[in-house]
């Protein structure tokens, strides 16, 4: 086996803290591809406690307009596992959410997904590490909150 296969257990010592808003920016860079950026969705970012990533999920073709009940259920959803794979001991894992399209400022729909994370997040009791929108224009992290609602 060549070095460049080689699976090395420490990386994710050495990997940087998505905490910082602009790392999360270049995660999801690299990890949201033209083509999903085309079709739209939602990526999740699961991380640990000190907010190193341990999984990206993308959602792709997300169906719209959705109800405020359609974004619970598809938080529910991310904060059920955040719940069932977090420690005992560091509690649920952290979460990071961005809505991904092709074209588009910060909008409402946008802030509404992200007061649900929050609110979704704080119901059992997970971080809420950031929320973000992806872009063919790139990635921006939306101002973070003081609080759930």
């Amino acid at each position: 086996m060549t070095d460049d296969k080689t699976f090395r257990l420490d990386a994710r010592v050495a990997m940087p803290s998505l905490l910082d808003p602009q790392v999360a920016n270049a995660a999801l860079e690299a990890f949201v591809d033209e083509e999903d950026r085309m079709t739209g969705g939602l990526a999740f970012l699961f991380c640990d406690d000190e907010g190193k990533l341990l999984q990206p999920v993308l959602v792709s073709d997300i169906p719209a307009p959705l109800s405020r009940d359609d974004r619970w259920t598809a938080l529910r959803w991310a904060t059920g596992l955040c719940e069932m794979v977090g420690d005992d001991h560091a509690g649920p894992l952290g979460l990071i959410l961005a809505v991904v399209r092709e074209h588009g400022p910060i909008c409402d729909e946008d802030r509404e997904w992200h007061q649900v994370a929050l609110d979704a997040c704080a119901e059992v009791g997970a971080p809420m590490l950031g929320m973000h929108l992806v872009t063919m224009d790139g990635v921006v992290a939306l101002p973070a909150a003081l609080r759930a609602a």
